[in-house]
């Protein structure tokens, strides 16, 4: 009887610790997908519909910020997706991107400007932001990673680990 009672015993503390078994490891893994894709029209706009039936919708703005004509239908681009199924950035065929990434304390978060300044190694530097939505949970002083795309605007932002 106590060889099924320490059996049971120990069946539930592999399940207790199990899920913290790897919660020290840091994530190695970008959470945005480069997905190649096809330009169609849905709804009257622009979208780029991915292997698997997906379409994501395109914005002409993002695409001239980011020093790229907008897309024809028909051609073939390369789409990169966020962790929220948001379209970061479309690249043109035979292009890719060159995307850096920048961490530091911000200093403060223009809203209206829709501009970020964050101290730095370098300095203080001031990037221009994509979204806004992706600065609501960031407060001034917080540690942050951004990503900036080739035009040198934030186009995801998290806090630095």
């Amino acid at each position: 009887m106590q060889h099924v009672i320490m059996k049971g015993i120990l069946a539930v503390l592999l399940l207790l610790l199990a899920p913290h078994a790897g919660a020290a490891e840091p994530k190695t893994q970008s959470a945005h997908r480069s997905l190649q894709g096809m330009v169609v029209e849905k709804g009257g706009a622009l979208a780029v519909k991915v292997p698997d039936g997906t379409t994501y919708q395109l914005n002409e703005n993002r695409a001239h910020r980011h020093g790229h004509d907008l897309p024809k239908v028909g051609d073939e681009v390369t789409v990169i997706i966020d962790e929220n199924n948001m379209v970061l950035e479309v690249h043109p065929p035979g292009t890719r991107g060159a995307h850096r990434y920048i961490t530091g304390e911000v200093i403060s978060i223009g809203i209206p400007e829709k501009i970020i300044k964050l101290r730095t190694s370098e300095g203080e530097q001031s990037f221009p932001l994509e979204k806004l939505e992706m600065t609501g949970s960031i407060k001034d002083g917080a540690r942050v990673k951004a990503e900036l795309n080739e035009a040198g605007s934030v186009i995801d932002l998290h806090p630095a680990q």
